[in-house]
């Protein structure tokens, strides 16, 4: 997975002084690569627990998230950072990031959950999205990332893996 870094811009201090911030859109915007990016994604997933959703967190799990439930022909659960922007009944939770506090929310539903996002780092937004899922009916299965920063060591109490490691 190494092929993959290249295209990863890091930003010192952003988005605040003392966190480096790993941009993955170099990455997805070259179509060839992205294709070869959620192919590998489906590769790792085929090892994981059985799901029916994939969820989503908001915003950047959303990109290469939506491409996999397409190509595996799953359903999709958002689970959005932003209060209110979900109709009808949902489960909200707070949680702790690396850098400050957030909420997560989800609609209500019922199935087995493969969490995707983008960056693993502490664990926060992992554990948060765990937490309401199961808050909002769901099963939480397991969860891919595209990248992990190895020196936070998330506790996280669901199987799961990484593409490409810092």
């Amino acid at each position: 997975m190494q092929i993959y870094k290249q295209y990863i811009h890091e930003y010192d201090n952003f988005p605040i002084d003392g966190v480096k911030y790993y941009d993955l859109n170099p990455l997805y915007g070259d179509g060839q690569l992205r294709t070869k990016l959620v192919q590998d994604c489906i590769s790792r997933i085929n090892k994981v627990p059985n799901f029916d959703y994939i969820g989503v967190v908001e915003s950047r799990g959303y990109i290469v998230g939506s491409m996999l439930a397409h190509e595996l022909q799953k359903g999709l659960v958002l689970l959005r950072s932003k209060p209110n922007r979900l109709p009808g009944k949902t489960s909200v939770v707070n949680h702790t990031l690396e850098y400050g506090d957030a909420q997560m929310e989800v609609q209500k539903g019922k199935g087995r959950v493969l969490v995707i996002d983008d960056v693993i780092a502490t664990g926060g937004t992992v554990n948060g999205a765990i937490e309401v899922l199961k808050k909002g009916g769901y099963e939480p299965t397991s969860a891919l990332f595209l990248v992990e920063l190895t020196q936070f060591n998330p506790d996280i109490n669901i199987p799961w893996t990484s593409m490409i490691q810092y």
